[in-house]
């Protein structure tokens, strides 16, 4: 371990890894950059925003059965939000990144020079690159800002310090190029949990309230920067906001929420489940705090409710005119086999190939969505499940969706069912019934009476034919035929 005095304000600042080449005061946040035996001050370093994380500078933890310890930290904002990087030395000195995004984390580490990587300005989604024989396809494009930093770093960063970077999947493998410098270099891991990587030293919920006034998750609510209506949202994890009333987009992930797209007046949707709206699902209280209505090329329509909790995260749930469906978006990418797709060695057939356009937005989403938003769907069927790959501008997702009955969605949010309808089989809207709803009686007979009245003095005037006397009585008889039965 290498110390020294802050030349700003004197305090130590400890350098714990060989290979680190910077660190930040956490007195006077002054940039420490290291070279051979010397320290130079470099400008200052902009606090993190406060985001509610569990983990800190010392945290520490097992990955793969080696023993890491958290060094530094570097916070990035794209267009859609912002992520941490987490800066890791493993105890034999090797080094690697915990990435945290709205409560999702993977871990990786340096793979070494990428051969021959495509340009990033070419980078397409789903796109196909092998690494090391492995064949892995684009999930996500960005470019980013660092906003700030803490601890020990393996370089330099600044202000203005832009991170470009493409992510890949393969099954559980996680692979990102990172363009921010050259030549390219890989990094490989997998998504994790926290809670397998057996951490040690997290930040407690006490630490957390005491440094942000709330707990996270716990549900904050503010006004809408555009037009003032209440809106509400779980602190640390949803951070885009769109206005239920005016359809502004709100980016509530600072300190001040900030309106970074206008909207127009929205027209009242009526939906089965409401926002704010509470259901025991699994023996866990989840609450509906995004509501999206999206629209297919041929023009049908379908709700998508995204239900959180505070500590398993986010689902969907799908209200369509075929049903209810579950969803879950999927860290373990399914493979590609010709057409179809191999997912734990269930294969899944083409299904549906769409489009889906955000029609309405409200409520508080993990990423920025807004009205407008479109993207290319297409789903696999396999086993009763259904994969969803959805391609938008610079990024893949996949998911799995697993129908619901009706009822489980009614004893979920406490509702009652609907009334019992009649025994008797429902009449078509291009029928026409004569059935009184009421049951006072029938206008069968006043109707068949008036019939025959009517046709009396075509009797008389056709000289008493018994045609028309009999085809008139087989009409009365056919229209009285069905209330008999059902008598």
């Amino acid at each position: 371990m290498y110390r020294t005095a802050c030349p700003s304000c004197g305090a130590e600042v400890a350098f714990r890894s060989a290979a680190s080449v910077m660190a930040v005061c956490e007195y006077c946040r002054g940039t420490l950059v290291r070279d051979a035996e010397s320290v130079r001050e470099q400008g200052k370093m902009s606090a993190v925003i406060e985001d509610y994380s569990r983990i800190q500078l010392g945290t520490s933890g097992l990955w793969q059965g080696k023993a890491f310890t958290v060094l530094g930290r570097i916070q990035l904002r794209y267009d859609a939000g912002f992520w941490n990087e987490w800066y890791a030395l493993f105890d034999d000195g090797a080094a690697g990144w915990l990435s945290e995004s709205n409560g999702l984390y993977v871990f990786t580490v340096d793979a070494g020079l990428a051969e021959q990587p495509p340009l990033f300005d070419k980078l397409q989604p789903d796109m196909p690159w092998r690494h090391q024989g492995q064949a892995f396809r684009l999930a996500d494009k960005r470019e980013a800002q660092c906003t700030g930093g803490e601890g020990e770093l393996p370089f330099v960063v600044g202000a203005g310090w832009q991170a470009r970077v493409g992510d890949w999947r393969a099954a559980e493998q996680f692979l990102t190029l990172d363009y921010s410098e050259t030549p390219v270099r890989v990094y490989l891991g997998q998504a994790v949990r926290l809670e397998d990587l057996r951490c040690q030293l997290l930040r407690e919920d006490d630490a957390i309230v005491a440094a942000t006034g709330r707990m996270r998750g716990s549900v904050v609510q503010l006004a809408c920067p555009a037009c003032g209506s209440a809106l509400s949202y779980p602190s640390g994890l949803a951070t885009q906001l769109v206005c239920p009333a005016c359809a502004a987009v709100v980016d509530c992930s600072a300190d001040t929420a900030q309106v970074v797209a206008q909207g127009q007046q929205l027209a009242a949707v009526k939906s089965a489940l409401a926002l704010g709206e509470t259901g025991t699902i699994d023996g866990r209280r989840w609450t509906i705090i995004g509501r999206l209505q999206c629209q297919d090329g041929e023009g049908e329509r379908w709700f998508e409710y995204l239900l959180f909790h505070p500590t398993a995260g986010f689902f969907w749930l799908v209200e369509s005119e075929q049903g209810w469906s579950r969803v879950q978006l999927l860290d373990h990418w399914p493979d590609v086999d010709g057409h179809a797709v191999k997912l734990k060695n269930q294969r899944y057939v083409p299904l549906y190939s769409y489009s889906s356009t955000v029609v309405h937005a409200a409520g508080a989403f993990n990423w920025r969505a807004r009205v407008g938003d479109r993207v290319a769907v297409s789903d696999y069927s396999g086993n009763g499940t259904v994969l969803s790959c959805e391609t938008s501008g610079n990024e893949v997702v996949w998911s799995r969706s697993q129908r619901v009955d009706q009822g489980a969605v009614l004893r979920w949010f406490k509702r009652m069912a609907p009334a019992a309808a009649s025994a008797r089989p429902q009449v078509l809207k291009n029928e026409t019934s004569l059935r009184s709803t009421s049951e006072g009686g029938s206008l069968l007979t006043p109707f068949i009476t008036l019939l025959l009245v009517l046709n009396v003095p075509i009797w008389f005037i056709s000289g008493l034919d018994g045609s028309v006397f009999f085809v008139t009585l087989i009409a009365a008889l056919a229209l009285w035929w069905p209330s008999l039965r059902e008598q």
